[in-house]
């Protein structure tokens, strides 16, 4: 009996101790009116009765969760500069508390001005969400958000000006958790001032329909939301730039007016100093083939088949006269709808020299080497919008077209040579012209009701697109080896093609931690092509080319279905899917050779995701995805492209479609104690069946008979590429960050790791080929945080390639290259500044002549003028040194080349910029080193009204 009784008090304590054990409280902050996300709100825990206080901030959807939340009594406390306070009480027992929408209504009471005397925490880590305190990187003041970022951990911003977070490229960036000029970074960043930004956030946004329902499929974006401060969100602000010298201009301006949930800005500029604000990740192909000959980037002057870097500005590359103008506007039109629309005008006239070295991976020892002048003038439009309405609480609807239109006239003269062993297989001069035009529409509707069980949604997404390109061409070219390469021809192309697409998504929650997501996806593409070539023969008589002509119309049908199971506990999620996939690819080309293709796929696709949370500062992600890539239209169409008769390409009817796996882990930490930030990325991907290339490179006037193609005669000296499905093709890649601050110092300091391997395979004059390129690299950042007078970032990246052919071992090599950096910021007095921008680049183990190295200096001073310091006076000088040069090496199957480019050289501006401010936006005092008084939630704004340039060209 007393063994029975001291069991049963056990068993009473057990469950007693099992029902008291910690649990977690979540829930949501939104906007009483459109139920938006208030990201950053604050939401305290208030323990009864002894008042023991815990505190978090929303992520990016308004979300947060306390963990390891003991069972009693507590007051919920969640508030928001601007909007007034809301308490409620709660009870905890022994499972996990769900307090639902916490809806904020306007009407708060501001707070004083305070004092900031400590430190400001550099970052904190928030779940997948990694936040920087803007207090903590000290600016100039004139700087704007892009300036801003890149001192932070993590952050690069390339030589092409693409800003990569965290190993990836930034493809979206907010502005107070809402879309700003649609999904064009570059936009954001280089025109909102840096004295604006309280916060940024770096994190993986989810989804549309993943957001809605809750479950986590793996879709993600890398993104940016810049939390603004508040006096920032009520008032116009902007700035306008006018500078000229000699041969040189530049005129640009931004002007934002924020009033609470509507937004408009608009941004302009012209200048020939290779600037471009706005993204150009629209610009259609317009006449397909975008790999056709030519030779490094820009030596590709379009053709006979046409290029889609005709429609691309290089910065790096050639000089850009850019005229550009750009309209927003967001708002909130009721509780119930949203609506943002952007407006895009760009017109870019483009001229660039090129000189190629290019080495073949075959027996022969063949070279191709190439000097070309290339130009031409792109117009492009684009308009994109968004439309989300809440139909009711449980129902809503977002519409989202886009429609882009481009139009191109682009000209190239080329000499190439061909030589094998030292012997010249021929000569060529090219001279090519084309006008061309292309038409891109699109848009989805994602309805989604969410039912009264909780976690079940269902999600409707229905979508689609077009496609319009016509273009005409005239290709003369001289052939000393051949005379089949001397050429007098036109053509023209039409091309239409587009996609319906329709997706149906069903999530169930099975218990409170388990819940199953159901998914349907049906998509076909139909696409057509006409191309008709002719040959010139005396005055204006024609004859019609056959073997480069062709009508050609495939489509391409997909139906997938599967499920996928998740799991979530208070330390991690994960999931685990199976998808199936029917595929049908058809061909019908009628003209010059009728033939029919009918292909059938049948595929398998799993997909695994886990997010382990260690503690709220350090998680770690895995993601395992697959999917499957069918050719293009490009790609199957069995004619030949002659822009360059040296450099020919024909499609593949015969082709497969690829089926990728990516595997992908991301490990992140912080510590606010030491304000340090921990990145880790190692990732890789496996395809089958890749779409590689066959390369024959013939040493006499050859008859070819391509993969399910007419035969080809191939002239001496020339290189005829057809993509082909080969195997083994992957990559690996991993990348290390850390970042803290260096208080004795008043420095930030960034180190950064990385190694990569790739293998590409190829074929090459009949024998298979792998070119394998491991590298490593290393990066330091140095960026002061000393104040906002004295404002240095000093920076060097450094990579080791090695790159090996199985197929020719000549073509092995190493090579090195390092670029190192150091800006300066130095406000030396009253209204007195100095800028100053060196950037040294370093090349080895390049061809013979393109080992260099150089230093590109830009320099400048300023004077700040009238009341507030809104106006600036500033003398700018470009490449002080004349050493400007652009270098690239390319590494293919087939191939190694080296390319140069002539770029932007010295130049001196002089320029006056001046700062709009009105309403709310006050213009800031005199920087000053001490402490500074800020409004609302205590964040200090910057001194500023000085409106520099941010450096130049970029």
């Amino acid at each position: 009996m007393r063994l029975l009784s001291f069991l049963f008090f056990l068993f009473l304590g057990v469950t007693a101790a099992r029902a008291q054990a910690p649990t977690s409280v979540s829930g949501r902050v939104a906007d009483g009116k459109d139920q938006s996300p208030l990201i950053g709100a604050n939401v305290l825990l208030i323990r009864l009765p002894d008042s023991v206080k815990t505190g978090t901030a929303v992520d990016t959807e308004g979300k947060f969760q306390f963990d390891n939340v003991a069972a009693g009594r507590y007051v919920l406390d969640a508030s928001f500069v601007g909007y007034q306070k809301q308490r409620q009480t709660l009870t905890v027992s022994g499972s996990p508390v769900q307090v639902g929408l916490i809806a904020l209504q306007t009407g708060g009471i501001q707070l004083k001005g305070v004092v900031v005397t400590g430190q400001a925490a550099q970052s904190v880590q928030k779940g997948d969400t990694t936040q920087f305190n803007a207090k903590a990187f000290k600016t100039n003041p004139d700087a704007n958000a892009q300036d801003l970022i890149t001192k932070m951990p993590g952050v690069t911003v390339g030589t092409d000006g693409k800003v990569q977070a965290q190993g990836e490229n930034v493809q979206r960036v907010l502005v107070d958790g809402k879309e700003f000029f649609g999904n064009d970074p570059d936009a954001v960043l280089r025109n909102l001032p840096a004295e604006m930004v309280d916060k940024v956030e770096v994190f993986d946004q989810r989804s549309e329909q993943s957001r809605f329902s809750g479950f986590d499929d793996g879709n993600t974006t890398k993104t940016i939301n810049i939390v603004t401060k508040v006096e920032f969100r009520n008032g116009t602000f902007g700035r306008v730039v006018a500078g000229a010298g000699t041969e040189r201009y530049k005129v640009s301006g931004n002007v934002n007016t924020f009033k609470g949930d509507r937004r408009v800005s608009l941004l302009a500029q012209s200048n020939n100093v290779n600037e471009q604000n706005f993204g150009t990740e629209d610009l259609l192909g317009v006449v397909g083939n975008s790999n056709q000959g030519g030779g490094g980037r820009g030596g590709r002057g379009g053709g006979n088949g046409g290029n889609a870097g005709d429609f691309l500005v290089n910065q790096n590359g050639g000089i850009t006269r850019t005229n550009a103008v750009g309209l927003n506007y967001s708002n909130s039109w009721n509780k119930k709808t949203d609506l943002s629309a952007s407006y895009f005008f760009n017109r870019a006239n483009n001229a660039l020299l090129s000189n190629t070295q290019r080495q073949y991976a075959d027996a022969g020892r063949t070279n191709y080497t190439q000097s070309a002048n290339s130009s031409s003038l792109n117009t492009n439009q684009r308009f994109n919008l968004r439309l989300e309405h809440k139909i009711d609480s449980a129902t809503s609807l977002l519409f989202r077209p886009r429609i882009s239109y481009q139009m191109n006239d682009a000209a190239s003269v080329l000499a190439g040579r061909t030589s094998r062993a030292d012997t010249t297989l021929g000569n060529l001069n090219t001279n090519y012209n084309a006008d061309n035009n292309g038409l891109n529409a699109g848009g989805d509707l994602l309805l989604r009701h969410r039912f009264a069980k909780a976690g079940r949604t269902a999600s409707l997404t229905l979508g689609g697109t077009y496609t319009q390109r016509e273009g005409n061409t005239v290709l003369r070219t001289e052939d000393t080896g051949s005379a089949l390469n001397n050429l007098n021809q036109t053509s023209t192309l039409t091309q239409n093609g587009g996609s319906m697409n329709a997706n149906l998504a069903l999530t169930e929650a099975l218990t409170k931690t388990d819940v199953l997501q159901g998914n349907y996806t049906i998509s076909y593409a139909p696409n057509s092509s006409n191309k008709y070539t002719y040959d010139r023969l005396t005055g204006d008589t024609r004859q019609l080319n056959e073997g480069l002509s062709n009508v050609f119309d495939n489509y391409y049908l997909n139906q997938s279905g599967g499920l996928t199971y998740r799991h979530i506990a208070p330390k991690y999620q994960a999931s685990v899917g199976l998808s199936g996939q029917y595929s049908e690819l058809y061909s019908d080309a009628q003209y010059p050779r009728p033939s029919i293709g009918r292909y059938y796929f049948v595929n398998v696709l799993p997909n695994a995701n886990v997010n382990y949370r260690f503690t709220k500062q350090k998680t770690l992600r895995f993601n395992y995805r697959t999917n499957t890539s069918a050719p293009s239209v490009t790609q199957l169409q069995a004619v030949v492209n002659n822009a360059n008769p040296q450099q020919l390409t024909i499609g593949n009817p015969a082709l497969r479609q690829e089926f990728q796996h990516s595997v992908n882990f991301r490990y992140t930490a912080s510590s606010p104690e030491v304000a340090s930030n921990f990145f880790a990325l190692l990732s890789g991907s496996y395809t089958q069946n890749p779409i590689s290339n066959r390369t024959l490179v013939a040493a006499r006037d050859t008859a070819v008979v391509p993969e399910g193609a007419p035969a080809v005669t191939l002239p001496a000296g020339s290189q005829l590429t057809q993509p082909t499905n080969l195997n083994q093709q992957y990559t690996l890649r991993s990348l290390v960050s850390y970042g803290r601050p260096i208080k004795a110092i008043k420095t930030n300091v960034n180190l950064s790791l990385n190694a990569n391997y790739t293998q590409t395979p190829g074929i090459v004059n009949g024998g298979l080929n792998f070119a394998r390129v491991p590298s490593f690299g290393a990066g330091l950042t140095l960026s002061s945080n000393i104040s906002p007078n004295l404002d240095f970032t000093a920076s060097t990246t450094a990579n080791q390639n090695f790159v090996r052919n199985t197929l020719q071992a000549r073509l092995n090599s190493n090579y090195f290259s390092q670029v190192t950096r150091f800006r300066l910021g130095w406000i030396l007095g009253p209204g007195i500044n100095i800028q100053t921008d060196l950037v040294h680049q370093a090349y080895s183990g390049l061809s013979a002549g393109y080992n260099q190295q150089y230093l590109l200096w830009n320099a400048s001073v300023g004077k700040k003028i009238f009341p507030g310091q809104r106006g600036e006076i500033r003398l700018y000088a470009f490449d002080l040194l004349g050493q400007n040069q652009s270098i690239q090496r390319n590494v293919t199957d087939a191939y190694v080349e080296d390319v140069q480019t002539t770029i932007l050289q010295r130049y001196l501006m002089l320029m006056f910029t001046y700062n709009i401010r009105s309403g709310n936006v006050v213009a800031p005092a005199e920087a000053t080193d001490g402490p500074r008084e800020g409004r609302g939630d205590g964040g200090g704004r910057r001194d500023g009204g000085g409106g520099a340039p941010t450096g130049g060209p970029r």
